[in-house]
């Protein structure tokens, strides 16, 4: 009976939504037509990075891992993370591994009623979202630790297919297929096919999935016949919302999430990847070492070089703006996003390329790369009950609660012609 009232209640907020008339509306985030985003072939960046778990009684350093994401053509591109190791604590031994480690095809197409997006992941992958995480994917579970313990691999590793429409209305399918390989003997499945409705009205927003969904259990990439219910809050800059799942013979979930005002301290977090874990206790974080650039890409400070009626600024000798000879020809808008919960460690990466317009594949273009910092974007919360009406119903939601956190990084890409002597733009 109580089960049944918050999933009634849920489903009220969302029918009878509350502030402003509820909208029907869809960001366009590219012009109409198929879009393959690029930032040109042969350029990316590399990051190289360790981590550690500490407490009062121990300090371990672990997860040395090597990241590179280059760009090999038109909406194609190859990811890889290598671990050193394949211990859970410790840098002593040195062997190896791709925690992650892919080629992907994606585009999207665009019209007056949707958009259309579809990605073909060829490799090792521990991050399934696509094309971008709703509020219910902020729920989902990330690959666990289980392979760092002795036991088989986690992830997702073999052809990964997924395709996602998203109509203007709210109304939308979404499918994700994975042709298992790559050291991983399973039949080939469904990790995802449901449909699902979005909407925004005034501060609230709403969300719900029907269709084969995952589960919350090892091994990733198996379903369930059920349905997921959200409901969020916007309170300034700040957002809490909450969840209702309910499969086919697994338990019923309740979750929560926060999406934190952003600020100097979920900066030092973004950055560090600090956390919290209970099993061992102790703050875990992942420590960047060095980076760099691949191809033609310069990473830039946008407070040095502003940009001025499309044309590249710069200080001259006596400190006035002059203009060069680079016009800003195109632009790539991006989010990168990385998840962690099991133990804290931080193994996945992903670049959701978000807009893209002008020219941005044409050779000898000049890349500048604007970064912001990393933040911690989000904690979700989930646990299976749903009985919440007293102290020691939550305290027990509270010791069998499991939930990824989420850090993110926005950056842009600016695409720069070399003008041609004579030409006026």
């Amino acid at each position: 009976m109580k089960k049944c009232f918050f999933f009634i209640l849920i489903l009220l907020l969302m029918i009878f939504p509350f502030g402003e008339k509820a909208l029907c509306r869809q960001k366009e985030i590219y012009e109409k037509g198929w879009c393959f985003p690029s930032i040109g072939k042969g350029n990316g960046f590399w990051g190289l990075s360790a981590g550690a778990h500490f407490w009062t009684d121990h300090l371990d350093f672990r997860n040395l891992q090597l990241l590179t994401d280059v760009d090999l053509g038109a909406g194609l591109r190859w990811h890889s993370i290598i671990r050193s190791n394949k211990e859970m604590n410790g840098l002593g031994e040195w062997a190896p591994r791709f925690d992650e480690a892919f080629i992907e095809k994606y585009g999207f197409y665009v019209d007056a009623n949707g958009t259309l997006s579809l990605s073909a992941k060829l490799g090792r992958s521990r991050y399934l979202r696509f094309p971008y995480p709703d509020a219910i994917a902020t729920f989902d579970q990330v690959p666990g630790i289980g392979d760092l313990k002795g036991g088989d691999e986690t992830g997702y590793s073999g052809l990964i297919l997924t395709a996602d429409y998203a109509h203007k209305c709210g109304l939308g399918v979404h499918a994700a297929w994975i042709d298992w390989g790559f050291g991983v003997d399973r039949s080939s499945n469904w990790a995802e096919r449901y449909i699902f409705y979005r909407n925004d009205s005034g501060l609230w927003h709403y969300e719900a999935r029907f269709g084969d969904l995952p589960i919350r259990e090892e091994v990733m990439g198996e379903t369930a016949q059920g349905f997921n219910l959200f409901v969020g809050r916007t309170f300034k800059n700040w957002s809490i919302g909450f969840l209702y799942e309910e499969l086919e013979d697994q338990p019923a979930y309740t979750g929560i999430v926060v999406r934190f005002a952003q600020g100097d301290k979920t900066k030092k977090m973004g950055e560090l990847a600090f956390d919290y874990t209970r099993a061992p206790r102790g703050h875990a974080v992942q420590i960047p070492l060095l980076s760099g650039t691949i191809g033609r890409v310069r990473r830039v400070d946008p407070t040095q070089e502003p940009l001025f009626k499309g044309v590249l600024m710069k200080p001259g000798e006596d400190g006035a703006l002059q203009a060069t000879d680079y016009v800003l020809v195109g632009e790539v808008e991006a989010e990168r996003i990385r998840t962690y919960w099991q133990n804290g460690q931080v193994r996945n990466f992903y670049e959701h390329r978000l807009s893209c317009w002008g020219d941005t594949q044409s050779p000898g273009l000049v890349v500048k790369m604007v970064e912001e910092p990393w933040y911690l974007e989000l904690e979700s919360l989930v646990s299976p009950h749903t009985d919440l009406w007293s102290w020691d119903d939550l305290k027990k939601w509270e010791e069998d609660r499991m939930g990824p956190a989420q850090l993110n990084q926005k950056v842009v890409y600016r695409f720069y012609k070399k003008v041609v002597p004579g030409f006026t733009f």
